[in-house]
């Protein structure tokens, strides 16, 4: 059944399909990661409260955000 032929054979075999499974569950990772907001809602909302305090942000671009949440 496996003579010393046919290893090297199962081997290459091996090597692509556990590459090919790595790249594949590595963009669904990617993939579900990104869907997900990094914060809380209601961290956002604190910290465009600051920045608009602060001014690093108008009055616009505030609603903006806020509107995209």
């Amino acid at each position: 059944m496996f003579d010393s032929d046919s290893f090297g054979l199962w081997a290459m075999f091996a090597f692509w399909g556990s590459a090919i499974g790595g790249i594949f569950l590595a963009v669904q990772w990617a993939n579900r990661k990104s869907k997900k907001s990094p914060a809380p809602r209601d961290v956002i909302i604190k910290s465009l409260d600051k920045r608009l305090r602060d001014g690093e942000i108008t009055q616009e671009e505030y609603q903006q955000k806020i509107n995209k949440l």
